[in-house]
């Protein structure tokens, strides 16, 4: 079944794709790094749909090859609630100094980046001209062009389908501000681990669709 999910994801590849994937097959030295990104939501009342839940946590995993294995450079960010601000100033700034590189995410254009974008404004910092220095994948809209039908499109599904580990496997989406609060509380990194598993699971999704499995 993983064959011909591969298989019918290549027919289906858009042009924009195409081209990240030709750039993950050339030397390190003529491809450009490819960025993994991920935030989380501090939401204890379920999915941030009216856009007021802060972003507490955010990583960039950087790969010059798009293979974690052969490299990998991780700044991730984790502040409280109320110091969203901080996070997302610092967040900016670590953008802004990466120029002519890939973002790779899961669901980010639907959720991840223009949320960014949302929250930044509402403490005056500007995300759009940042994400337009970038090329973007959405892992996401690559996987649902596949037309193979799968029980779920969640990026840890597709993860334990490809044949992804992970380290943190008793979190989601809908706990994830239960074990936030226990890094308030206790300082417990968990919930950082979790987001950088996310950001590094966007680096694996895209090493293993180039490759032809993981």
């Amino acid at each position: 079944m993983r064959r011909e999910f591969l298989a019918r994801w290549r027919e289906d590849v858009s042009p924009m794709s195409r081209a990240v994937f030709e750039g993950l097959n050339r030397p390190p030295s003529s491809s450009p790094p490819y960025i993994g990104f991920d935030i989380e939501t501090y939401s204890p009342n379920g999915f941030p749909r009216d856009g007021e839940d802060p972003v507490v946590a955010a990583t960039l995993a950087v790969s010059v090859d798009g293979d974690p294995r052969r490299g990998l450079l991780l700044l991730s960010l984790i502040y409280p609630p109320s110091r969203e601000e901080t996070l997302l100033t610092w967040l900016r700034c670590f953008l802004s100094s990466s120029r002519g590189s890939c973002l790779v995410t899961y669901n980010g254009a639907r959720f991840d980046l223009r949320y960014v974008v949302h929250r930044g404004r509402r403490h005056g910092i500007g995300f759009e001209n940042v994400f337009s220095n970038y090329e973007h994948m959405d892992l996401y809209e690559a996987v649902r062009r596949s037309r193979l039908r799968l029980p779920s499109y969640g990026q840890k599904a597709i993860e334990g389908f490809m044949g992804i580990g992970r380290v943190v496997n008793d979190l989601s989406g809908a706990s994830y501000h239960k074990a936030f609060q226990n890094f308030l509380r206790f300082g417990s990194l968990k919930p950082l681990f979790y987001n950088m598993e996310d950001s590094v699971g966007c680096l694996n999704i895209l090493k293993g669709l180039a490759k032809g499995g993981v």
